[in-house]
């Protein structure tokens, strides 16, 4: 596809609509309206190697689109854009259009920070079937549209295939049960050369999706009911625990340690998302990639990704200018540099159909391992607050060797507390 694919494609799409009995009547203002140059920001906090190659997106649109429409983006790190955003979109003085995680969606939005966009699909002529739809629901609050995905995310499983071969296991058949996991745990461990089956870090906040695999949970979705004090769970976190007594994981580790070990073939397994896939394929590491492990109630991964917004206060012709952004974003050729560069899975149908992208080992297997993503507390509020409050403390303890049943306990009080809002 041409680098003009936005404007050409939008045309096309505008034209095709027009024949089959009228302009869609936002369509029709979104080419009058972006008909004269327009200059739109962005803010976010791409600050890793991610953020160079969203660089360099943006300056590809600004030199060869046919829109005139020039894109601005800031870049800054997590603390200061939330810091910053309230204060200057309720002033006038942000950003035209936001990236940012999901799970901040329902705040930005509660807050009145965000304008809807339920006429984007119609207005720009894109065929919202052509992407996976648990991937589109996640930009939606109460059957209103709010988002556009940029990118989508799930933990998964890697496994240093060499350390698999090296211990007996089939490199090629990774762990696809609670059971398999703990056993290519057990026997990748080796003691005697610093060498872990898994790290199990302190600071990695869910620990659900092991949860959710035998039946458990922590909150519902809605966040009025606590289910974390439940027998499926302490079941669940004395298996953990019991894996942590057979020395299968580091004690106290970090996960920024526990990607350090991955890379220098000291852990056989380590649950991440797909950010790290870059840095292994600079290194070299013969490594795989796969769903999480299914328990008895099969397998989940907590659900995450990126969204473009668009700031309260947009004008007319700012709202028109957006989408021709947004849907340059969805177009295959876009999407495929972003996730062979990034190794984010692809969630568009005809890109999956890409001969690269069928031929890339490593990307097909993120992709089909991420059809089991699930909501955890993405359209809560007290969301990093369950996570800092209730699950951490209650890992370090389960991890640390504690009573499991005082541990989920203390944990299911403290969440009552978050319900509560205290």
């Amino acid at each position: 596809m041409n680098k003009q694919i936005c404007s050409t494609v939008l045309a096309g799409a505008m034209t095709a609509s027009m024949l089959l009995g009228g302009m869609p009547a936002m369509a029709a203002e979104t080419e009058a309206a972006s008909s004269d140059p327009i200059t739109i920001s962005f803010w976010c906090n791409f600050t890793g190697s991610d953020g160079d190659v969203l660089r360099e997106i943006v300056d590809d649109y600004n030199k060869t689109n046919t829109d005139n429409v020039t894109v601005n983006i800031d870049i800054m790190d997590y603390q200061t854009l939330q810091a910053k955003l309230p204060t200057a979109v309720s002033t006038g003085n942000g950003p035209d259009f936001i990236l940012a995680g999901i799970e901040l969606m329902q705040q930005y939005r509660d807050n009145d920070m965000l304008e809807p966009i339920d006429d984007f699909w119609k207005a720009t002529g894109l065929d919202s079937s052509n992407f996976t739809d648990s991937v589109l629901q996640n930009s939606y609050i109460d059957g209103s549209q709010y988002g556009v995905p940029m990118q989508y995310n799930l933990q998964y499983l890697y496994y240093n295939k060499d350390l698999f071969q090296a211990a007996g296991l089939d490199p090629e058949t990774p762990p696809a049960t609670l059971d398999e996991f703990a056993d290519a745990a057990r026997k990748t461990t080796d003691a005697s050369k610093k060498q872990y089956g898994i790290a199990f870090p302190t600071d990695y906040l869910n620990y659900v999706e092991f949860l959710w695999a035998n039946g458990g949970d922590v909150i519902s979705e809605d966040g009025t009911k606590n289910l974390l004090n439940s027998q499926e769970n302490i079941d669940t976190l004395t298996w953990l625990q019991n894996l942590m007594k057979d020395g299968v994981s580091p004690e106290s580790l970090g996960a920024a340690e526990a990607d350090t070990m991955f890379q220098a073939g000291q852990l056989a397994m380590e649950i991440n998302g797909p950010w790290n896939i870059n840095g292994l394929n600079q290194l070299g590491i013969n490594y795989g990639i796969t769903a999480l492990p299914a328990g008895s109630a099969g397998a989940f991964s907590p659900a995450g990704g990126c969204d473009w917004m668009l700031a309260k206060g947009a004008s007319d012709e700012t709202r028109a200018a957006v989408y021709k952004w947004m849907a340059h974003w969805l177009f295959d050729e876009v999407l495929k540099k972003w996730s062979m560069v990034n190794g984010f899975p692809v969630w568009s149908k005809t890109l999956l159909e890409d001969p690269d992208i069928k031929g890339n080992e490593i990307l097909t297997d993120v992709s089909k391992a991420s059809t089991i993503g699930r909501d955890w507390h993405l359209r809560l509020a007290s969301g990093s607050q369950i996570d800092n409050d209730v699950m951490k403390p209650m890992m370090e303890k389960v991890l640390a060797g504690q009573d499991v049943k005082t541990c989920v306990q203390e944990a299911s009080d403290a969440l009552d507390q978050v319900i509560a809002g205290k």
